[in-house]
């Protein structure tokens, strides 16, 4: 079975605990305000958003909870997650004024007891038992493609996410001067970039220029060429133009929603109406505003010929497959670039010690792969045995060469070493342990389906052909939420707003004798982070659909801390690295933990919390700021 789905699913969580993290960061990051109780707002807006959209009570079997008003998805989130936000608002009203240990027991215990509301209180929320029957927003149209004017509509808004975000990451090749390398520990260098006029790898040559054209390939050329136009300067006369193609586009877009959503309404009021206004003003705004003007052109131009193809074509295979395997490689090798440009500084020694580390670290496993499972509980204990004690040996000689790198290493940090190796272990899961099963059984011809399979990830392949699932929809609608959250959280904490939160968080005194009310931002903040952390509760009952108690433990506060703590406080693209780790490592384990035997597994899966504690104490002594550290930003100041 192809990695890909595992890799899909794994990015959905990433993205509802992201975006949980943002809310945290939002309060503990840019304020101060130790929150650690923040999930009580997750499940405030998980359970509001599930208890609008199911069908009464009276409908279900052996449940009872109130509401039950069969919304749709979109208004009970923004429901959801509004509550959420007054939530945090009254919570924070009486606790704020308290001490910083004291706000964290008041918030802690709100959390606690609100649980305990849902879990006794039978007529709330189905008591102990699970919230479920809710049916997920647009299920019925998936698999795409098919031969409706709504899953044509679907396919189109898949495409405009995915080439918008393709385009604006190829735009901002090489506009940072490299200030996150600097932040890893390497040296700041000037590099190329789409704008540049030389190749996006930053290398001059033949090699460079193909670099450049199987990216352009693999944004079927739109994406890559309105990458390059949107790093000049955009004249009055062509914003002006770029402003009539966003609303010809946005009506057309509106038309489509309006058509495509007829059947959405609310207290028996039809409201496609508004979801097309909604579109048309997003993308007519979006064409003037962004200041990538021309990576939502590329999204819109894909969209419509995605759009067109599907109408047209029906439920031929051949549209989706064209655009999302085209998007599906375009990150394989944008991936590619990324890494190269990041650790360009790094030596061919140093990317093969990294891969040594990588092979090595695997081969621990081979005992226990070779002598476990059906061998019998003896061997199975030689080789539980045997990979324990590779693995400490492992650890030892990492610790040393780590102790040791100066007079090693080719003057890198050695944490940017174990950053490659743990990129070429990736490399060594997804596509080559993964084929080992397939090669067993069917030899080479399954090797190369099955990595194909891997790297069209987008896509789902069954019975000889391939579609696009709904938990691929799912994957596209959360990083789309994500990536839009994230932009409002970065122009949020670069207004003067968020200035006054990072003044509050510094010294509060100084803040209150400059006239700022304290009291009021600390209020605002707790509101901003805990809506954020409901509208992440609504995307977990979306993708579970199922809610029970015992999913809003306070340990979910703790994971958004640790991705906190990893990504860097006071940093929102740290709390998308930091989930990522965090998750990942989850996976990983996860995976490990299947070679082991049966009875062994669950204490496998214990000591997980170990290695996440050893984790976090290591970050915490090498890097006590995070990853990335916390983003500063340098205002200039104009001399009277």
């Amino acid at each position: 079975m192809a990695l890909s789905s595992s890799l899909v699913s794994l990015g959905t969580i990433v993205g509802i605990y992201a975006i949980l993290a943002l809310g945290l960061n939002i309060k503990f990051g840019y304020t101060g305000l130790l929150d650690i109780g923040h999930v009580a707002f997750y499940l405030m807006g998980a359970y509001v958003t599930a208890l609008l959209v199911l069908p009464p009570a009276s409908e279900q079997q052996f449940a009872t909870y109130i509401l039950g008003w069969s919304w749709p998805w979109l208004p009970a989130i923004a429901v959801g997650t509004v509550v959420a936000g007054l939530l945090g608002m009254l919570v924070a009203l009486p606790a704020i004024r308290l001490r910083e240990d004291y706000l964290a027991i008041a918030v802690l215990g709100i959390s606690v007891i609100l649980k305990r509301i849902v879990q006794s209180e039978g007529w709330l929320a189905n008591g102990p038992g699970s919230l479920r029957g809710f049916s997920q927003p647009f299920r019925s149209h998936f698999p795409l493609p098919a031969d409706t004017l709504q899953a044509a509509a679907l396919l189109g808004f898949v495409v405009l996410v995915l080439w918008t975000a393709a385009t604006y990451l190829l735009a901002q090749v090489g506009t940072g001067r490299d200030s996150e390398l600097a932040s890893d520990g390497g040296e700041p260098k000037a590099d190329g970039g789409v704008a540049a006029g030389r190749t996006i790898s930053g290398t001059p040559g033949v090699g460079g220029w193909v670099v450049d054209g199987l990216l352009a390939l693999t944004t079927l050329g739109v994406g890559y060429v309105a990458a390059r136009r949107s790093r000049t300067e955009t004249g009055a006369s062509e914003q002006r133009l770029l402003l009539g193609g966003g609303a010809v586009f946005g009506l057309a877009a509106g038309a489509v929603a309006w058509q495509a959503f007829e059947w959405w309404t609310l207290l028996g009021v039809n409201l496609d109406w508004l979801f097309g206004v909604v579109v048309f003003g997003a993308i007519t705004t979006g064409f003037y505003g962004a200041n990538r003007r021309y990576a939502p052109m590329a999204g819109a131009v894909t969209a419509v010929a995605a759009f067109g193809g599907a109408f047209l074509a029906g439920d031929s295979p051949m549209i989706a497959f064209v655009f999302l395997a085209a998007f599906s490689l375009f990150t394989w090798v944008f991936g590619a670039v990324a890494v190269v440009r990041r650790y360009s500084d790094l030596s061919a020694r140093d990317f093969g010690v990294a891969l040594g580390l990588a092979v090595v670290f695997v081969a621990c496993f081979v005992p226990l792969i070779v002598l476990g499972g059906g061998s019998g509980d003896a061997m199975s204990g030689v080789g539980l045995f045997g990979t324990v004690g590779m693995l400490v040996a492992f650890l030892y000689a990492v610790y040393y060469l780590g102790s040791n790198w100066n007079r090693f290493g080719s003057g890198v940090e050695f944490v940017r070493i174990v950053g490659v190796g743990a990129i070429w272990l990736f490399a060594i899961r997804y596509f080559v342990m993964a084929s080992i099963t397939p090669f067993q059984r069917a030899g080479a011809g399954a090797v190369a389906d099955n990595t194909i399979q891997n790297l069209l990830w987008l896509l789902k392949f069954q019975a000889g052909s391939a579609e696009f699932d709904y938990a691929r929809f799912l994957l596209v609608l959360t990083l789309a939420s994500l990536g839009m959250l994230y932009y409002l959280a970065e122009i949020t904490v670069e207004s003067p707003f968020g200035r006054v939160l990072k003044a509050i968080r510094e010294d509060e005194d100084v803040a209150t004798s400059l006239g700022k009310n304290t009291f009021a931002y600390k209020v605002q903040s707790m509101m901003l982070g805990s809506a954020l952390a409901g509208f992440a509760g609504g995307l977990t009952a979306i993708y579970f659909q199922s809610l029970v108690h015992t999913m809003f433990a306070p340990r979910v506060t703790f994971i958004a801390f640790l991705a906190l703590i990893i990504g860097g406080t006071a940093n929102n693209k740290g709390m998308i690295l930091g989930a990522t780790i965090y998750w990942a490592f989850q996976k990983a384990t996860a995976d490990i933990a299947g070679f082991f035997p049966t009875a062994a597994r669950s204490s496998v899966q214990a000591l997980r919390l170990a290695f996440i504690g050893a984790l976090l104490i290591i970050i915490l002594y090498y890097r006590p700021e995070g990853l990335w550290g916390e983003k500063r930003t340098v205002a200039e100041v104009a001399e009277e």
